[in-house]
């Protein structure tokens, strides 16, 4: 849609809104009617005449997310809330000093699992972004959101033509060059339902995350995108939207995961050695795996069917039966000197006494058990199961809230989806190793097979500095702990010659959060002691296509 893009500034340039900072905008809306037709809804709220006097001269509160110095200054007249019109140049690409850090206002969530108050990664970094948060020593603080899906959406924080908060959804909505030209090129169709274009136009690509991790989420996986659809159609309740969810976890701390199926003849192997869980499988469900191993090479798919066999008769065994064998392992496991336990034994009485009599306890012989050290990172792609166990990580996934889950969790299960849409590959979990440019010194590259996001690790010491070259599409940057000052970069022509020109300066501490908008590069350099932080967005569509078919579609 092609909108004259002084119209909106003009507009509420000429309705009567207080001047003296009593009122403010809070939102921001378009929608196209059935005639064509554009509505614009500009939401004010403004405080009592009797309160006026005392609200222009109160000093502003500190911008949420704005670390060590609020990003509240004066910018050049152009508005965030602008539709521009396909492929006419960005406003930002024409307001070279326009700041292109945006504060964001996030959400945490308390799900069960997370580590609890000040032990939590999670409260450490929102209590010191987020003005509001009060940390809470017995609440467990699990996730810290960062994006735009509907169940933990965030706000950014807009300085032009007037300071305002709104939901970073709506912002996209009405500015679609800033998802960036390779999604553009996928923008829905006109004959598609309206509720999907509103949906497309207004999301990121990508979710992010910050996880602090107690005890063990459930095993679970994430559906495909064929599957998400048909189980967002058919129970829109418990699957929340119809994309898939690949994603990507780099360990802040050390960090524990049971991921993907080990390889068959180590499944073989554990279950020789656990009787408990024959019990519950059956022999013949062991012996099928056994005679598939040793046919591999003629049959290939044996091994999957075998493993399905096996994994569909543990989860779908009856409970009473869980409950009496697994009490039988734990029984014999503790009579067993610690000295002569195996680890998975070990990892299996962890895990029974966080969730009594879950038929999840026996995966701990099934799947891949993997400690992740700071800076390693473990790719799980659709139809993959795993379960996070315990430690603190950066997380980025495709924008989706969409699990299948079959154990360790009090929560619903769906566990005939989960066995039946599983992949069954065996072998070794899929870690991501990083890249580093010689070039841009103290950052680390996350390059999974998808088209949704990469990753940027940013560590460096008191007086470092660091170069992120630009994105064409949106970027999150969080700052997980250290002070930063930050440049943003901007290349400038002058006749033949490329000059890079610093456009503006910021400081920003554990906690800021901020939107950078597409083709800003940032020099940043460290004050004050050690800095760890991470930068999210999506990789360059020449990235994608130098992939191969077979690294895209990787599991």
């Amino acid at each position: 849609m092609a909108v004259d893009t002084g119209m909106l500034g003009s507009q509420l340039m000429q309705l009567d809104i207080p001047k003296d900072g009593s009122a403010r905008i809070v939102a921001v809306s378009v929608e196209e009617e059935a005639d064509g037709s554009t509505v614009w809804t500009v939401k004010f709220r403004a405080k009592p005449n009797a309160v006026r006097s005392a609200a222009a001269t109160a000093p502003s509160p500190r911008a949420p997310g704005a670390g060590l110095a609020p990003l509240n200054v004066d910018l050049p007249a152009f508005s965030p809330g602008l539709s521009v019109e396909e492929g006419s140049p960005s406003p930002m690409s024409q307001q070279p000093h326009m700041d292109r850090l945006l504060p964001m206002i996030c959400q945490v969530k308390t799900y069960a699992w997370g580590k609890c108050g000040s032990d939590s990664l999670v409260a450490q970094v929102a209590s010191e972004g987020i003005d509001e948060l009060e940390v809470i020593e017995d609440t467990p603080y699990a996730e810290l959101w960062m994006g735009t899906h509907p169940s933990g959406p965030s706000m950014v924080m807009l300085t032009t033509p007037w300071k305002m908060v709104t939901p970073l959804s709506e912002w996209i909505k009405l500015n679609p060059y800033l998802r960036g030209p390779r999604h553009r090129e996928i923008e829905p169709r006109v004959n598609r339902r309206k509720s999907m274009i509103k949906l497309e136009r207004s999301a990121m690509p990508f979710l992010f995350k910050l996880l602090s991790v107690r005890t063990a989420l459930s095993i679970q996986a994430h559906p495909d995108k064929v599957l998400a659809a048909e189980l967002h159609r058919k129970d829109a309740n418990n699957y929340k939207d119809d994309n898939h969810k690949p994603e990507m976890a780099v360990a802040i701390t050390p960090f524990e995961a049971l991921c993907s199926f080990q390889p068959a003849y180590s499944i073989l192997c554990n279950c020789r050695a656990t009787p408990e869980l024959v019990a519950v499988i059956s022999e013949s469900c062991v012996r099928e795996l056994e005679r598939a191993i040793e046919h591999r090479e003629q049959d290939p798919e044996a091994v999957r069917h075998s493993l399905k066999a096996l994994f569909s008769a543990l989860m779908t065994a009856p409970f009473n039966t869980v409950q009496l064998h697994l009490s039988e392992l734990v029984s014999r496991i503790e009579s067993t000197s610690k000295m002569l336990r195996s680890p998975v034994d070990e990892l299996a009485l962890r895990l029974h006494e966080q969730y009594p009599s879950d038929v999840g306890v026996f995966c701990v012989y099934l799947l891949n058990y993997k400690v992740l050290q700071p800076g390693e990172a473990i790719f799980l792609a659709a139809n993959e199961p795993h379960a996070y166990i315990y430690g603190d990580c950066a997380e980025v996934m495709a924008t989706s809230d969409n699990v299948i889950r079959a154990g360790l969790t009090p929560k619903w299960k769906d566990v005939s989806t989960l066995c039946s849409s599983l992949t069954y590959y065996d072998g070794p979990p899929h870690l991501v190793n990083p890249t580093t440019d010689p070039m841009q010194p103290f950052v680390a590259r996350y390059t999974p097979p998808v088209e949704e996001f990469v990753l940027d690790r940013i560590q460096m010491r008191d007086g470092q500095q660091a170069y992120l070259s630009s994105s064409r599409s949106l970027s999150i940057l969080i700052i997980v702990n250290g002070s930063i000052a930050v440049e943003q970069i901007s290349d400038v022509a002058r006749g033949d010659v490329l000059h890079e020109q610093t456009i503006f300066q910021s400081y920003l501490s554990t906690g800021a959060i901020h939107l950078v908008c597409p083709n800003t590069a940032l020099r940043m350099t460290a004050q004050h002691g050690d800095v760890l932080a991470f930068r999210a967005t999506s990789p360059s569509k020449d990235a994608i296509d130098e992939k191969s078919p077979s690294q895209r579609n990787a599991h």
